[in-house]
């Protein structure tokens, strides 16, 4: 840790309940300023960021760094080796203070707008049974969050919303970078600290779900967070071109199936389209995806349900309609 030190501390600032940031980066040197800079000139102020830098080789410390001098509540910590992404979200989540009241993992090519954190924190200050928060949010070039409905207000069962986004109905829990947690929340969880999953690329939603399933979620019906697309991020060099949504969407399903309705036909439409594209790995000889799937998977894809799949998949894609499942 690195910077000389101001004094931010207020007695506005102690009436205010803590809001800790991990922000994780990677030789993020081309878009940290911009996503440190969206936390500097949030409204609400008592919040601390704990920036760790992932082995980088650019200059990411030394723009880090910078931040460190202008304000004490940025903290730089630098990792002495290269660490798994969700590892390394970990050690973001190791950084932060004990005596946080909220925590938010922010990846260092994403950034909020300036009321983010204000309104975030007056809604879940209002509702202490909410456990996870979101809003609206910029993705790419889109606006997501769609399915939930306004006039049913901002506060939703937990359990439901894991159901309904399984079943694909709605998408409100966003990415990383959206969602706001309680950290009483997540000290109850099985795995504390070690809060991200290792086992999935989508430890973000895995731990929503985790909190989602014993209390209530949050949701502001409006625009408060950016999600940036490029070449170079996980969800374009890894996930798509594994199709990891689809694996993690069918592990999600089994694990919490006993809370959604419907389940048996849900599951077996789920697993025609992953058998499917299964099919289509072979034929492709992408023997990359092929193993990365027979490692993840935990109700492995069987040679009867691709034979089954091939004959039943344009039949029932006829009487269902178009298929919702776009990820292949």
């Amino acid at each position: 840790m690195s910077g000389n030190f101001n004094n931010h501390s207020t007695s506005v600032n102690k009436m205010q309940p803590l809001v800790s940031i991990g922000v994780p980066v990677y030789n993020g040197e081309q878009y940290l300023e911009e996503c440190l800079n969206s936390i500097l000139i949030q409204t609400y102020q008592n919040w601390e960021c704990v920036i760790i830098d992932n082995f980088s080789t650019d200059n990411t410390n030394a723009i880090a760094s910078e931040f460190v001098k202008k304000d004490n509540r940025f903290k730089l910590f630098k990792n002495d080796r290269l660490l798994p992404v969700m590892e390394n979200w970990n050690m973001a989540f190791s950084k932060v203070s004990d005596k946080s009241d909220y925590f938010k993992i922010m990846p260092a090519d994403d950034w909020i707008f300036n009321t983010y954190l204000e309104k975030f924190v007056d809604l879940m200050e209002n509702y202490p049974k909410i456990g996870v928060c979101s809003s609206y949010r910029i993705d790419g070039l889109r606006v997501r969050g769609n399915g939930l409905d306004f006039y049913y207000g901002n506060i939703f069962s937990g359990q439901k919303i894991i159901q309904d986004e399984l079943l694909m109905y709605i998408d409100v829990t966003g990415s990383g970078n959206t969602v706001l947690f309680r950290y009483s929340n997540l000290k109850e969880l099985e795995h504390f600290p070690q809060i991200f999953s290792s086992e999935t690329l989508h430890g973000d939603t895995d731990l929503t779900y985790n909190v989602l399933v014993n209390s209530d979620f949050g949701f502001l019906f409006e625009v408060l967070s950016y999600t940036r697309r490029h070449e170079t991020s996980i969800t374009n060099q890894v996930a798509n071109k594994l199709h990891t949504a689809i694996c993690f969407r069918d592990n999600q399903m089994m694990k919490y199936k006993n809370i959604i309705n419907d389940f048996e036909p849900e599951y077996n439409y789920l697993r025609m389209n992953y058998a499917v594209l299964y099919f289509k790995k072979i034929t492709r000889f992408d023997f990359n995806a092929l193993k990365w799937h027979n490692k993840n998977l935990h109700n492995k894809i069987t040679f009867g349900e691709i034979l089954h799949s091939l004959y039943m998949n344009y039949f029932v894609n006829k009487i269902r309609g178009k298929k919702r499942y776009r990820n292949f």
